[in-house]
């Protein structure tokens, strides 16, 4: 399983208010290209539902159609679209996941469901695209209560003004 996601160089993956318009601004025409390889690599999509309505926000539809996708809630119980809702034990449902063959996952978003599947050794590479732009406050990549968490840088790739990095998580256990 894989997050992947841009990021402010202070550290922040969107604004207070959940707006992620400073990505926009950016010319980012290689981060663009890197962006549908990594996705072409992917059949899964997950994701809480913070992220979820965001994605349906900015797209206007829903983004995903072409994988498979689930929503991680426990107010939402249905969808429009192509997605299905887990309510149950997330931990549990994404070891189930990561079982059955096919293409690698992709953590789309929730810091909160991001921290708990990095605490249990079930996310296994962070791909993370840093942007020359600093905002100073917004929301964290990861929860608070994240705990000390080994990673290793695997490659480093220049995408015009930004860089993305990748790291391997190891296990903590």
């Amino acid at each position: 399983m894989i997050l992947y996601l841009a990021e402010s160089l202070d550290g922040f993956i969107a604004e207070r208010d959940g707006s992620t318009a400073w990505l926009s601004k950016l010319n980012a025409s290689a981060a663009d290209s890197a962006y549908q390889d990594f996705y072409a690599s992917i059949d899964t999509v997950l994701m809480g539902r913070k992220t979820y309505q965001r994605a349906l926000s900015l797209a206007g539809s829903y983004p995903y159609q072409d994988k498979e996708s689930y929503v991680f809630s426990t107010t939402l119980h249905d969808t429009d679209d192509p997605t299905t809702v887990v309510t149950g034990n997330v931990q549990e449902f994404v070891r189930q996941l990561k079982r059955k063959p096919g293409k690698d996952i992709w953590l789309v978003g929730g810091a909160d469901i991001f921290t708990d599947l990095l605490q249990d050794d079930l996310i296994d590479e962070l791909i993370i695209t840093v942007a020359p732009v600093l905002l100073g406050d917004g929301i964290s990549l990861v929860a608070s209560n994240l705990t000390d968490v080994p990673l290793t840088l695997t490659h480093t790739r220049q995408l015009d003004q930004l860089v993305q990095l990748t790291y391997r998580v190891e296990a903590a256990h």
